[in-house]
This record gives C-alpha cells, structure tokens and sequence, in this order.
C-alpha cells in the first residue's frame, strides 16, 4: 500500500501535466438581422383634437452571434523550495483534506448538471485554471497557472425566432385632403403627432381625409372634424346640426360670427347668405357692427304692402305627398280679417283657408272632422261648404262645443287662430281671442274667449293631444296698429304669460308677449303662418323640428323690418309630440 499510493500521485502528476485538446462555445452580442417588412398605422389624437397619430415600424428577425473555440491546454507552473515551517505544513494539510473533499464533489456535480457555456473567452480561461487548480489542491506547496492556446476559432450566426419591432420615422409619407378635394397641409408635432393647418379653406370641410404609406405599406383614417369645431368654436347643438347643410363657402362665417348673431346668419336663405358673403369679408367678421350692417343688407329690404303677391305655397302644398287620413285627427281653423268694431287683420282669412287645406293633406285631418271659421262662414274650398262657420262670438262657442263633444280618447285636436289677440283691460290683463263682432273693450266680459280657458278645455277633453298655433300678438295690436278704438298704444300692454299641460299640449305662438303679429304682404299670407305651412309641406318627425325652422325663418324677415316689427315665435309644452309625415 505504500508503493502504491505514490505510484498514483506520480500517474495523475502525469495526466495534468500532459496537453489536452478541447473545445467549447459561447454567445457573442445579438446581431440584427435583415430588415424586414415596414407595418403603418394612423389613429385619431382624441379628446375634441383635429389631428393624428401615425406609428410605423419594421420588423427585425433577432439573431445570435455565436464563437466556437478549439484549444489545446498548457501548463505552466513552478514548485517552490520546501520549507520545513509550521505554516507551510499545516496549509498542506488543509489543502489535501480540502482537495480530497472537494474535488469528487465537484465532479459529480459537472456530470449531472453539466458546466453550462462561458460568456466569453476570459470566463473559459478563468474555468480551466480554476479546474486545474481543484486537481492540485491536495499538492498545498504547488502552484500551476494554467492557459490555452486557440487551434480554430468560427463564428456561427443562429435565429433566436424573436422578431423585434424597430420604430422607422424618415421612410413615412403622410398626405392630407379635406372633402372639396383639397390637398391640407399637415404639421408634425413629433413623435408621430400631426395636425392640420387650419385655413379658412379647412373650414368649408367637414372630413379630412389622411393617408399615410411606408414601403408598400398603408393605413388610411377619415376624420371628423366637426366634434373640434363644436370645441373649438363653442357651437350649440342646434348650430353644429346646421353646420352640415350649409353650403361649403357658408360654413367659416358660422364658425366665426359672434355666437349671438349666429342665429341671424342661419335664418337666411342661400342666396341671402351669398349676398352677405359679398358684403363681408372673413377678415371683418369679428366685428358686431359690421356684420350686423351686412345681416340687414342681405335681406331685400323691409316688406310694403303690394297689390299683387307672389304665393308658392299652393304649388309647394300640391307636389307635397298626402299623408292617410285618419278620423281621430280634428282641426278647429279660425281665420278673421274684417272686424265688425276694429280695424282688419289683412291676409288672416287666406292664411286660415291655406292652412286647412294643409292640414287636410299633410296633417291627416279628413273634411268631416274639421270646423273652419271665416269672416262670413264662406270658403274657397268645395268639400268643406258644410264644414265652414261664420267666426261670431256665438258661432265660434257652439262648433268648439260640438268639437269637445265629437273628439274621443286617442284622438288629437289641431287649434288654428288668425286674427286680433288682445289683453283684457282688467287687472289680470289675461289674454283674449276676439271674435267677429266682438269689441275689443269689453272682450273680458266673456271668459269663454281666454286663452287659458281655450286652453284648459282642451286639456280637460277626451282627446288624448292637442296642439294650438296662434298667428297673433297680445298686444292689443296688429300690423303696427292698436286693436282698440281708444288709441291707446298696443305696444304698452303686456298680457299674462299662458300656462300649457306639458304632457299632451303644445302651444305655438307667432311671437313673444310684447311683440307684434305681422303680415307678409309679398306672398299674400300672415309672416308667422306663411313659414308654418311652408314647413308642413316638408317633413318633420316631431314639433320642435318643425318650430326651429319656423322660428328661425320668421325671425329673419321679421328683424329686416326693424323697430318694433321683430317677431319671434314661441314654443311652449311637449314640443316631441310626433308629426304624421313621409
């Protein structure tokens, strides 16, 4: 056993100090591969903002750049003197009970778990001394720095199979055009961020239209610009639905006329509108006297009477289409122009007779359930000679009370009056309608006549709706003149504000208590009922939609008259109520 074990320690003396050949790998930096296909996006930028977001990036495969190395070892090393001192013995024996302990340990872990790759050429080298010096631990006296030398060296380039997304930003063309066709100069933000050059000529546009490419690549976005300028510009709900129908060249000076006289802009008609365009440049129109200036001088002056009119109303009401009767619609038509004891309220019987006719076609209202009222029960139209009243005081009371009768549940009553509306001259100043041969001074002795009484009855009637149109001021007045024979002016009598069941009533009135009721003398029609027939003849799925149009309409010739003659119609009570229609 002695002869052996230095028979042993020589053999693996040998086996260390002989070179060895290995190889081993390790991964160098990733290396990009080539590019790939370039991917666009456009998105909208959001939060009410005209502009756009684009985003474009190339997909790189990634790759690994991997370095294979055969070396063959070499060994290096020197014995020191022996030294027969305490430390030098005891360290030898610390190093061979720590080399007997470690080394097989260390080596069954290599063969289980394996040593893994070095990161580099300096962790391979650092590994060899390292496990040279474990095998040599025993010998304490005994240093050996070990080495290699490089045989071959090759660098393989392998695919990870992850593809990485690199942003591209000079490969991007972005081009723009509004809904005229227009090319829209764009402005980058950075990062991707571009928004419109806005120019009066953007905003004739509704749409801007984006298109953004890359290397065959491309992404389009429609974009809506109106939800900015409803922002940007503060437009009321009413302002921005109106925005759409204006011609192109129209919309700027919606966008930038002082709110207030916005409305006044969209009460014109088209060629009105192009005559304001005329007078007023956009660079102006920030300034409230100028386009106020422009506003009277695009309407044709104010009206005068005329002893021939120009009315379209027949034409427009005969190329409307018939909506089907139905008998659970009732209309009760008032129309009074000569006055047994005050002055005439021109055109009211015309409009009356008109009206019905329109109420017959696009309301449903078949003859046998309508009452008409005229100055001396006569009419121009043939099927309603049994259906037409004269409008006395006496007349009037008996045909509503037949009305109130007839009228069942689920049927709805259309109230049509035309002619003097008044205060009582009483403390309450209540409204009134005054019959044909009523006097004006004493329209309070009878409460049949309140309006709020008319009102109320039919509120209290079985009919299920009702909706009232009331071509007269309550003035006392009409056609700048006062109802009373006393002369006092009408100007100065402000009636009681009328009180409507929300739920089942509307009331539409051709003005606000302290204004006048005028005619229009051109087209031959009261002003207020002239625009209500016009937009019967048109479609309109429920009252309010009908009342804009007659409001805004009635407003602007009205205001052209100027002083005292503006006339704004009113709306009071269920204004969804539905309108028949198609």
């Amino acid at each position: 056993m002695k002869r052996v074990l230095p028979a042993l320690v020589v053999l693996c003396l040998l086996s260390a100090c002989t070179q060895k050949r290995f190889a081993f790998e390790f991964a160098g930096v990733p290396v990009p591969g080539p590019d790939g296909p370039c991917r666009v996006h456009v998105a909208q930028e959001g939060d009410g903002q005209p502009g756009f977001r684009v985003t474009a990036v190339r997909l790189v495969p990634e790759r690994i750049a991997k370095t294979r190395v055969e070396a063959r070892g070499v060994n290096r090393w020197e014995i020191h003197g022996y030294e027969p001192d305490v430390r030098l013995i005891l360290g030898s024996a610390l190093s061979t009970v720590a080399g007997v302990v470690v080394t097989p340990v260390m080596c069954v872990k290599g063969l289980f778990t394996g040593w893994g790759e070095p990161d580099g050429e300096e962790a391979m080298r650092q590994r060899v001394v390292d496990s040279h010096l474990r095998s040599w631990l025993f010998m304490g006296y005994l240093w050996a720095p070990v080495d290699y030398d490089v045989l071959d060296r090759r660098r393989v380039i392998q695919e990870t199979g992850t593809v990485r997304e690199q942003k591209v930003w000079g490969d991007i063309r972005v081009t723009a055009m509004d809904d005229q066709g227009r090319s829209v100069e764009t402005l980058a933000l950075g990062d991707g961020h571009y928004r419109p050059d806005v120019t009066d000529a953007l905003l004739e546009s509704r749409t801007l239209y984006v298109s953004v490419s890359c290397e065959g690549d491309s992404d389009a976005l429609s974009l809506d610009l109106l939800p900015w300028y409803r922002k940007h510009y503060e437009l009321t709900p009413k302002e921005a639905a109106a925005f759409g129908r204006l011609e192109p060249h129209h919309r700027p000076y919606l966008l930038k006329l002082p709110p207030e006289l916005r409305a006044d802009f969209l009460a014109l008609s088209t060629s009105e509108r192009n005559r304001f365009a005329e007078l007023l440049p956009l660079s102006a129109i920030r300034d409230p006297r100028a386009v106020d200036a422009a506003l009277t001088a695009a309407v044709e002056g104010a009206p005068q009477p005329v002893a021939s009119f120009d009315d379209d109303l027949p034409a427009l009401l005969k190329a409307s289409s018939t909506v089907q009767r139905d008998t659970r619609n009732w209309l009760f038509a008032m129309g009074i122009e000569a006055y047994d004891q005050t002055g005439p309220i021109t055109y009211s019987r015309r409009s009356a007779e008109l009206f019905t006719q329109v109420a017959m076609k696009r309301l449903g209202v078949p003859p046998e359930n309508v009452f008409l009222l005229t100055d001396d029960g006569q009419s121009n139209i043939p099927e309603l000679a049994s259906r037409t009243f004269p409008a006395t005081a006496a007349s009037i009371k008996d045909q509503f009370r037949f009305l109130l009768r007839e009228a069942a549940r689920e049927d709805r009553i259309y109230l049509y009056y035309s002619g003097h509306g008044l205060p009582s001259l009483t403390q309450d100043s209540a409204p009134h309608l005054l019959a044909r041969d009523q006097a004006p001074d004493f329209v309070h002795t009878d409460p049949f006549f309140r309006v709020d009484a008319l009102l109320d009855a039919l509120s209290q009637s079985r009919a299920t709706e009702a909706i009232v149109f009331l071509d007269s001021c309550f003035t006392g007045g009409s056609d700048g003149s006062s109802a009373f024979g006393n002369g006092r002016a009408a100007t100065r009598l402000v009636p009681k504000g009328i009180e409507v069941d929300d739920r089942r009533m509307a009331v539409l009135t051709a003005g606000t208590e302290r204004q006048f009721s005028n005619m229009y003398p051109e087209k031959g029609h009261r002003l207020f009922s002239y625009f209500l027939m016009k937009e019967l003849c048109h479609t309109h799925h429920t009252l309010e939609s009908l009342f804009e149009r007659v409001h805004d309409q009635t407003r602007r010739v009205s205001r052209a008259r100027g002083g005292t003659q503006l006339q704004e119609p009113t709306l009071r009570g269920n204004g969804r109520l539905k309108l028949p229609g198609k």
